[in-house]
């Protein structure tokens, strides 16, 4: 009992020596305290206060901290430096926004007026689109229509394809068919750059055929219309040798043909019996054919497409039940634009070539830029050694 009230006095002891430390370095009587005050006399070997103080103060080192001097002078100049930079800053912005409502870039500035002398009428299907990518996009569209006609059931629904005539890797179009759809109705929402051209040069032909297995399928609505498939059917007719070779090079290849004749294999694929019907009594489900195999479309003199019934299934409640919306469209190519060479802003309307004033061959201007180029002050042609035809984007 008496080593444990030892130890608590000693605590305490101890604990205010360390107050009476912090309240004055020299004078341990501060603040009330007997510095002479002696532990009980039950303990042996305590000692007076004053002498545990006066050992604490003889081990203190003196403290080399330097005493932070008053800066009023210094930190006035600071805070009048830091406000004229920041008066200074406000200044330059206020500036700065003054001039951004002054200039303008001239193609967005609505109130800036052109000279009447300097303009040119420029069409506003002319003017620059948003950039888009060049890939295709796939959508349904019903044709604007106000009948409505119901659609029998049970009813066929072909996938009709139309690929590019020169890219035939490239799919351009493609439509959901009734079975019971005449082919006119298809081949007059088939779009071909072919068809525009000619009708702007004044040449179009409505004549066209589709090739599909033996049978072909000629478009003979308009009396300007020629039959394209008499000449094939009569060289068929007239040429059977010839047209039995190339027939069998087609069918086999001019491989199996070298092998056959190696082996002593004379056995001939004949030659279908090709017939022609004419395309605006035909209906889709009055022909023979195969799904995925590779047709022919021909129209406009010698443009051919490559033709594909991709699918073939019934008529379901989901599917469009109007008549009169088929062919309906579902996939369509995007159109690929290609800009004027000079000003690189407007589109492409007129191509030349051999043209002796423009550095690529073919070269390719919009309206304004065609006639700046190749036409005087008065409306005349400077110079005619060049071709030119309209441009059709494709």
């Amino acid at each position: 009992m008496k080593i444990w009230l030892q130890k608590l006095l000693r605590r305490l002891s101890r604990k205010s020596i360390a107050k009476t430390a912090q309240g004055s370095e020299h004078d341990p009587t501060q603040n009330g305290i007997d510095a002479w005050a002696i532990v009980p006399s039950e303990t042996a070997d305590t000692l007076p206060l004053k002498t545990y103080v006066d050992k604490k103060q003889q081990n203190k080192k003196p403290s080399t901290r330097r005493k932070r001097k008053p800066q009023t002078k210094t930190n006035s100049c600071l805070d009048e430096s830091c406000l004229a930079k920041v008066e200074e800053l406000s200044r330059i912005k206020r500036k700065q926004e003054e001039n951004k409502k002054a200039v303008r870039l001239h193609s967005f500035n609505g109130s800036s007026e052109i000279p009447k002398s300097q303009c040119v009428s420029i069409p506003k299907r002319d003017t620059t689109r948003f950039l888009r990518s060049a890939t295709v996009s796939k959508e349904v569209r019903a044709t604007v229509t106000c009948d409505h006609v119901p659609v029998n059931f049970p009813e066929a629904v072909l996938c009709f394809e139309v690929y590019h005539p020169r890219r035939p890797w490239s799919k351009t179009q493609e439509f959901l068919v009734l079975g019971r759809e005449f082919l006119t109705e298809v081949k007059d929402k088939i779009n071909c750059a072919t068809d525009e051209m000619m009708k702007k040069e004044g040449l179009h032909n409505p004549s066209g055929y589709f090739l599909i297995e033996d049978c072909f399928c000629n478009d003979t609505r308009s009396p300007m219309a020629s039959d394209y498939s008499k000449p094939i059917l009569d060289w068929l007719k007239n040429s059977k040798d010839e047209a039995q070779e190339k027939w069998e090079y087609i069918v086999s290849g001019e491989l199996q043909q070298k092998q056959k004749a190696v082996v002593g294999i004379n056995k001939k694929v004949q030659i279908p019996k090709f017939r022609s019907v004419q395309m605006q009594i035909t209906r889709f489900c009055d022909l023979g054919f195969r799904l995925g195999a590779g047709y022919l479309y021909c129209h406009g003199g010698d443009c051919k497409h490559v033709i594909v019934i991709r699918d073939m299934r019934l008529n379901h409640p989901e599917d469009l039940q109007n008549r009169a919306a088929y062919p309906l469209l579902t996939y369509r190519s995007k159109f690929r634009h290609t800009k004027c060479s000079v000003c690189k802003i407007f589109m492409a309307r007129k191509v030349t070539i051999d043209d002796k004033w423009a550095a690529p061959n073919p070269s390719y201007f919009c309206d304004v830029c065609y006639y700046m180029l190749h036409y005087g002050d008065g409306g005349s042609l400077l110079y005619s050694d060049f071709s030119v035809y309209e441009y059709l984007k494709e």
